[in-house]
């Protein structure tokens, strides 16, 4: 064999949008002066590299060189445990190929988006809404999910007010708003709320809203069908009256 490689540091402990380093140790057993080149192996390759990329040596001389890992802070890279592999070529001798493996530990980090759908909601005493939670950060997450609102003029009903969400997924409550009274106004009335969602770290907060209408409109367009049918009857009758007899 050309060369003899040698992972240092066997495992290496990184946090998401951190960077870590490996050290590796390459030494030329040949009897020539010969380039190596090192790729990684692996889902680290995406986010990794070797530096220097490639190395000369003379016959017994070494090298260290540096495999710098660089996840991103995001839901694809999920945390745990993951094995990588280093492949070494040579110049000199295309048919050498060798593979060290080591292994990385990716830290855990916590991160969630909620959303309210629709945003405001209309009825004269119910309304249904769809509490989403997207889970951005890279490892499963728990929440807690309530609302409430400021004057504590609704109830509310969340189902299930307790979820848990993979990194990269969303995950659905259902949360039904009702009105403590109904609406007397002639007018809409709008009723503000807002929905905490407790993932264990930050808690996220959403504001919306449920469009309260009178609890009478019902009984006013009735009304104004039954006052323009009686009109329409009169005008008829009218109209009729005022024909010439034969």
């Amino acid at each position: 064999m050309p060369a003899a490689v040698s992972i240092l540091t066997s495992v290496v402990t990184v946090q998401p949008g951190g960077d870590a380093t490996a050290e590796v140790r390459i030494r030329n057993t040949g009897t020539i002066v010969d380039q190596f080149a090192f790729n990684l192996v692996g889902e680290a390759a995406a986010w990794a590299k070797c530096e220097p990329p490639s190395v000369s040596l003379f016959p017994d001389a070494e090298q260290t060189i540096n495999v710098r890992f660089s996840p991103p802070r995001s839901s694809a890279v999920t945390a745990g445990t993951i094995h990588y592999g280093i492949r070494v070529t040579s110049q000199e001798d295309t048919g050498f190929s060798v593979v060290e493996e080591g292994t990385v530990n990716i830290g855990g980090f916590a991160s969630v988006e909620a959303k309210v759908v629709p945003r405001t909601s209309e009825g004269k005493r119910k309304a249904v809404h769809r509490i989403e939670i997207t889970n951005t950060g890279n490892s499963p997450v728990t929440a807690d999910v309530s609302a409430l609102d400021p004057d504590e003029l609704l109830a509310f009903d969340v189902e299930p007010r307790t979820i848990t969400v993979e990194p990269g997924a969303t995950g659905i409550a259902k949360l039904k708003v009702s009105a403590r009274k109904g609406n007397s106004t002639r007018g809409a009335k709008r009723l503000p709320f807002s929905v905490t969602v407790e993932p264990g770290g930050q808690p996220v907060e959403v504001h919306a809203n449920f469009e309260q209408k009178p609890k009478g409109s019902s009984i006013f367009i009735l009304l104004a069908i039954l006052v323009a049918a009686g009109v329409l009857v009169f005008l008829l009758k009218d109209q009729a009256s005022s024909l010439p007899l034969y």
